[in-house]
């Protein structure tokens, strides 16, 4: 499967799992604040993967492209206490953990995704 393939695969299904999992043991506000951050993740890291697949590929901008991922990793999280949490539009403590969580869940999905493409054809085979 192509890594850009697995890394949407592994995006939608960790959100969905982490979704799934705290969703019984919170109220409706805290509900609608893990699926806000979970709408918020899924929307902002999968363009950005394809925004920096590019600079992954190359040798020559590859640490741009980490120090690019988490900056906007970043940015995110900050958009999210902008828009959501300092207005008052969700409940902030459910939404700002589901929202580094996921964004956390994320960068390891990245990174094995990435570790295997990079990985997967030049690793000598172990008897």
């Amino acid at each position: 499967m192509k890594p850009s393939i697995q890394f949407i695969v592994a995006v939608v299904g960790v959100v969905a799992a982490g979704v799934g999992v705290t969703l019984p043991f919170l109220t409706e506000g805290g509900r609608r604040a893990v699926l806000g951050a979970a709408v918020m993740v899924v929307g902002t890291q999968i363009p950005q993967y394809f925004l920096l697949k590019g600079w992954r590929t190359r040798n020559d901008r590859f640490l741009a492209a980490i120090g690019a991922g988490f900056a906007l990793r970043i940015l995110v999280l900050a958009a999210g206490i902008m828009f959501f949490v300092v207005p008052g539009r969700t409940e902030p403590a459910p939404f700002l953990l589901s929202l580094g969580a996921f964004l956390l869940a994320v960068v390891f999905a990245e990174s094995i995704i990435e570790h295997r493409r990079i990985r997967g054809g030049s690793a000598p085979a172990k008897p």
